[in-house]
């Protein structure tokens, strides 16, 4: 038995150093799956990117806004945001608050 917890003094920066992040899962594992946890504190925000995966963000902790294709969508914990492959995102935070999120993403099936 083991219990993970997002930890932002053992995180590392991603995403051009835009984020900290940090694994979820353990190797031992080895899960089907990429995942990370990822956090942003006072108004930052994610570097927009896209990727061939599927995806999904599941709000944790905080409010923010996900930007999809450039469309802007609020989110708060509990949401959880699907992410299409190829699509353009990013991810940002209100001023002043802090935003934690799971991260999934695994190839897309034919």
């Amino acid at each position: 038995m083991k219990i993970n917890r997002f930890n932002k003094d053992e995180a590392r920066k991603a995403h051009g150093e835009s984020i900290l992040a940090d694994d979820i899962i353990s190797d031992e594992l080895n899960p089907p799956f990429g995942h990370a946890w990822g956090y942003l504190e006072n108004g930052g925000e994610m570097e927009t990117h896209a990727h061939p995966t599927e995806e999904i963000y599941i709000i944790v902790k905080g409010q923010g806004q996900v930007n999809i294709e450039g469309e802007i969508f609020d989110v708060i914990e509990g949401d959880v945001v699907e992410i299409p492959p190829d699509y353009s995102h990013s991810i940002s935070c209100k001023e002043n608050e802090h935003l934690l999120w799971a991260a999934f993403w695994w190839d897309k099936k034919d």
